[in-house]
């Protein structure tokens, strides 16, 4: 007996009186016998697929990428005369078989509200973590070992990493952005397990996060200061939080605020980050060894932070700091790279401190007044809002007396209302944000309440696409007026 919970596109998700993890079931379609023979051998319908690759490698973002498969595929279709009644289904099904890897995983990867996509093993249904109903059960799994080895080697291509006994665990994104783990034998002793963190095709702005409670308009407004510093001095910010906390989708949340003419270089292990919209854009990966015993080909985060120092930029963000490329970020926050950001595994301020100046990190204490501010996050659960995420508190770094970082909480999240509000603490830093800008401090409260009423504005009229969002921030950044005059009868 299942009951049905929602349907969309070719899912189906059902509760089952027999299981208490919800059913995600991908419907089947009926092919022609046309379509099945496409489908099953994509490269005799794509004849010159290695000049289309040549022309599909050419191009950087992945919308472009699918747009200019999706026109070449459709006309082909067209001019081949085949008849079909599956048509989109067909199209991204040589899409994802033939160029982007994807196989029999192909639908779940189109699903937007999926954030992870788990593989653990042959003949064993893959598991989905469901933006609304949490983990599912799918319908979906891996028959026989050919299918999943096609899409590790397809993966192992792309990312020109190695895996196999030699190197069983391989860290990498796939071409949309989604962050992959793979592991295989002897790491997997029982068969080769894959996580896929996927990668959401319109990352959320902070307007979506102000309308899922994630955030609240007057701590968006503030960041939104801060982040930007009125284009005299931005502040440095750590992003904290536990693993799927959307540490780093606040942070491209917030990337969002950077002035459009700053070059921005960011540092990754795996890469994550999405910022396109910056024109002076620069993405840098880690490489890994490629063994235990062959160390020459790796590039730390450690090594990446301390060559961007090279590379001219404005600010540096960094994916994850977790290791010993934290001082080097210190150091390029010490040489006036305001604006430096990035995310930390911590579950609060104190804690996010104390990781900084212990190992591996071993940030020199004296530096830890160059972080102005720590953002924290965490995940939480309830049986009648599900798994809902949360901005839960905000420290601010104020000073150091003895041995001891002396931070104060200016934002705490209220579990009984479900509210982050300001506590009763001074921000220390609104004095410094004055004497860096030439503000008094009346002036300064005030540009925050004009921020705010322009977020609340776009928030209640549903203004949240990454299109429609960043170009009003930009517009204020540049001339602010003008956009003052465009929300004065919301501003007051």
């Amino acid at each position: 007996m299942s009951q049905e919970l929602e349907s969309y596109g070719r899912v189906k998700i059902t509760s089952e009186t027999e299981s208490n993890i919800p059913l995600y079931s991908v419907q089947d379609l009926e092919w022609s016998p046309k379509e099945k023979e496409i489908l099953d051998d994509p490269k005799a319908f794509i004849t010159d697929y290695k000049l289309v690759q040549k022309q599909l490698d050419a191009i950087r973002n992945i919308d472009e990428k699918e747009k200019f498969l999706d026109e070449l595929i459709r006309n082909r279709i067209k001019n081949k005369k085949i008849e079909t009644t599956n048509e989109n289904a067909l199209v991204y099904g040589i899409i994802d078989n033939l160029f982007f890897g994807y196989g029999r995983i192909g639908p779940l990867m189109r699903d937007d509200m999926l954030e992870e996509i788990m593989i653990n093993g042959i003949n064993i249904p893959l598991y989905i973590f469901h933006r609304k109903y949490g983990m599912c059960e799918t319908n979906v799994r891996y028959e026989d070992r050919n299918g999943i080895n096609e899409f590790i080697q397809a993966t192992s291509h792309f990312v020109e990493r190695d895996i196999g006994p030699e190197n069983p665990i391989l860290d990498g994104h796939l071409m949309d952005g989604s962050r992959i783990n793979i592991s295989v034998p002897p790491a997997a002793p029982y068969g080769p397990s894959i996580t896929i963190r996927k990668f959401r095709k319109s990352p959320f702005t902070i307007i979506d996060l102000i309308l899922k409670k994630t955030i609240s308009i007057e701590l968006s407004a503030f960041l939104w200061l801060a982040v930007d510093g009125l284009g005299v001095h931005p502040c440095n910010i750590l992003v904290a939080g536990g693993s799927g906390a959307g540490k780093t989708t606040l942070l491209n949340a917030l990337a969002m605020f950077i002035p459009e003419h700053e070059r921005v270089v960011t540092v990754e292990d795996t890469l994550e980050l999405n910022f396109e919209f910056l024109k002076n854009w620069v993405s840098l990966e880690g490489v890994p060894s490629l063994g235990k015993e062959d160390k020459g080909g790796e590039v730390t985060l450690e090594v990446l932070v301390e060559n961007t120092l090279r590379m001219r930029p404005d600010r540096i963000i960094t994916g994850e700091v977790r290791g010993r490329e934290a001082e080097p970020l210190f150091v390029a926050m010490d040489i006036g790279l305001n604006g430096s950001m990035g995310t930390i595994h911590s579950n609060n301020s104190k804690e996010t401190v104390t990781r900084l100046v212990n190992k591996p990190m071993d940030v020199p204490l004296r530096m830890l007044t160059l972080l102005h501010l720590v953002v924290v996050l965490n995940r939480h659960y309830d049986k009648e809002k599900g798994m809902y995420r949360r901005v839960t508190e905000v420290g601010e770094i104020t000073g150091i007396e003895g041995d001891v970082v002396q931070i104060g909480e200016i934002f705490e999240w209220d579990y009984k209302t479900d509210k982050i509000k300001r506590t009763e603490y001074p921000i220390l830093l609104k004095e410094y944000i004055c004497k860096w800008c030439g503000l008094s401090k009346k002036e300064l409260n005030k540009e925050i309440f004009i921020r705010a009423k322009i977020l609340e504005h776009m928030a209640k009229k549903g203004i949240r696409e990454r299109d429609d969002v960043i170009p009003i921030f930009r517009e204020y950044h540049y001339n602010p007026q003008k956009v003052i005059a465009r929300f004065r009868q919301f501003i007051g």
